[in-house]
């Protein structure tokens, strides 16, 4: 099969801020994916897991079609990385964008994909592949959290998250009280910006 004619299964693409992260407040396009090899009790984008409501779409047409106004592309879901994301990445990179991608890290990226940014939010009870290169780790602080269910992974300083569950107070305590406990750990509290502010 030839590579710029694989589809991608296109739930939705909405132009707003980075609302989660290290690039939050950022102005960006999403493009989110359907489909995801994990079922979390609080996701908040549970839609995105029926293909039967997505488009598919190859890159060329996404990139032809679709307005990005913005620089800043971000690729999520769903899982992203269910699908070879090589072709869409170099039409975007054509354009001259910057494409980063948010995944919950079950699956390796490959290099040869160039993506700019890798967002990893590792999921409780999945495993987080050796594989999976991340430019920031962003953690959601449940009932299960754990200071252990941090990987040992060498990021730089500023570049962990512990995000705030469905903006629930008890989570966002609990983070507060491991940064503060955990000093060394170097980790930062996370928000969802976008539901703060009440945009997408």
């Amino acid at each position: 099969m030839n590579k710029m004619n694989i589809q991608y299964p296109i739930i939705e693409v909405f132009t707003s801020i980075q609302g989660e992260g290290f690039h939050m407040g950022k102005g960006a396009t999403f493009l989110r994916v359907a489909g995801c090899n994990l079922r979390c009790s609080w996701c908040d984008t549970s839609y995105s897991f029926d293909l039967s409501k997505a488009r598919w779409m190859s890159a060329q047409e996404i990139v032809d079609e679709i307005q990005m106004p913005h620089q800043r592309i971000v690729i999520t879901g769903g899982e992203p990385t269910l699908y070879d994301l090589g072709p869409l990445v170099q039409e975007l990179h054509k354009r001259g964008k910057y494409v980063a991608i948010e995944t919950n890290g079950t699956n390796p990226i490959p290099v040869e994909w160039e993506i700019d940014w890798i967002t990893v939010s590792p999921k409780p009870g999945s495993e987080f592949a050796l594989a999976c290169h991340a430019d920031e780790l962003k953690y959601v602080v449940d009932d299960e959290f754990s200071i252990d269910s941090i990987t040992d992974r060498d990021m730089p300083e500023g570049r962990i998250f512990l995000q705030v569950e469905s903006g629930r107070p008890e989570s966002a305590q609990k983070g507060y009280d491991l940064i503060n406990r955990y000093p060394e750990r170097r980790l930062r509290m996370g928000i969802q910006l976008h539901k703060v502010l009440n945009v997408r």
